[in-house]
């Protein structure tokens, strides 16, 4: 991919060279531009070992969420979740569902 990293979904140059002005457009694609708009409270969880998600992006993501969110990282883990990440949303969820 692009400078010699996995690029995220959707893979947009694993098999082709940019095109002149592609690289700038695309940035606007990133997640951060969209994480701004986040005003539902959150459970965010990642893996340190992500490469088609970097925890780098997904901090950048994350710190400019302003709504009330909880983070909860897997250092093991790359792109997929361990059953105790499920387990642990799953109680938020549950908690959120009965107003606490």
């Amino acid at each position: 991919y692009l400078n010699k990293r996995a690029g995220g979904w959707p893979h947009y140059f694993r098999n082709t060279e940019p095109k002149p002005g592609e690289v700038e457009t695309l940035a606007y694609y990133d997640v951060v531009n969209f994480a701004r708009r986040v005003s539902a409270p959150g459970y965010y969880t990642w893996g340190f070992n992500d490469i088609v998600c970097p925890p780098t992006s997904m901090y950048s993501a994350y710190n400019v969420i302003s709504a009330p969110k909880e983070l909860h990282l897997y250092e093991e883990t790359g792109h997929w979740t361990f059953p105790e990440q499920t387990e642990a949303l799953n109680q938020w969820l549950m908690k959120k569902l009965k107003g606490e």
